[in-house]
């Protein structure tokens, strides 16, 4: 059986970031750099430009007018929500690169656009910077799931067989020794994005960390909203840490707000992002 590290390592030398997403990173990171340095580099690249695109206009943002340059899309998203959208559409990328039939794909994939869409809601009515960033992390937490998939078929197939009994993540620690949400924040480690996805992805699953910040309030949040929805045996009653709910100051009616929200956008989002499977 594979350690967590054993896994990540496998990730990082068999798919790479494009270069896009590093040399955007590098002029958000340079205070001489302006919009039309990244617009430039997105321009390169006219397959990510034209899904950047449809991800800026899609239920993400819900911008009255439409968006149809990458200019203007950096003028009005911004740069580090352009960031943000490249790196949804690597994960895009990354998804079908690993998927196998050990997975149940279509789950899989709602469950991480249902986590992302979460976490940007939580984030939105709780005030936390970036929103979009929580998007990603959401996006990305479940990934080691379809890596370890790749090499270990049989025991991913085994982790899937969880009841209302056992939560997804108690399965994962007992079968595996780790959880999908730590080798997930280990793969991106491997793939050098900024800390903050990789530690927002780590404590997923680490109640006593959500009274340490927002952040880690929204990570936590994000996956049990993802599983109820996807799993309606999971109850919110039994799911939700009271510490979390706290430090995000959020009442019931806010998260049934946010799970009608997430769930109205995921069908949308889902048909742009994986038109031929939704």
């Amino acid at each position: 059986m594979r350690s967590a590290q054993e896994v990540a390592r496998y990730a990082g030398q068999s798919f790479a970031l494009p270069q896009s997403c590093s040399k955007i990173r590098s002029l958000l990171d340079d205070p001489s750099a302006d919009a039309a340095d990244i617009a430039d580099v997105i321009a390169l690249d006219p397959s990510l430009s034209s899904k950047l695109l449809k991800l800026a206009n899609s239920a993400l943002f819900r911008f009255p007018a439409q968006v149809n340059s990458i200019t203007k899309a950096v003028n009005v998203i911004g740069g580090e929500a352009l960031y943000n959208l490249a790196l949804a559409e690597t994960a895009s990328s990354a998804f079908r690169h690993f998927a196998n039939d050990a997975v149940d794909v279509r789950r899989f994939w709602k469950q991480s656009v249902f986590a992302g869409l979460a976490a940007k809601q939580l984030a939105r009515v709780s005030k936390a910077r970036g929103s979009d960033e929580y998007f990603v992390a959401g996006l990305l937490h479940q990934l080691s799931e379809l890596v370890l998939a790749a090499q270990e078929p049989e025991l991913v197939a085994e982790c899937a067989k969880y009841d209302k009994k056992e939560l997804p993540w108690q399965r994962q620690q007992r079968l595996l020794g780790f959880t999908y949400t730590q080798c997930s924040a280990m793969i991106l480690q491997q793939w050098q994005l900024p800390n903050q996805f990789s530690y927002i992805i780590e404590h997923m699953h680490d109640e006593v960390k959500t009274a340490c910040g927002k952040d880690l309030a929204i990570g936590h949040l994000c996956v049990r909203l993802a599983l109820h929805m996807l799993d309606a045996r999971y109850k919110l009653d039994n799911l939700l840490s009271p510490v979390a709910l706290k430090k995000l100051k959020l009442e019931s009616a806010d998260v049934q707000d946010i799970l009608k929200f997430t769930q109205m956008d995921a069908h949308k989002l889902l048909s742009v992002m994986n038109p031929d499977l939704f």
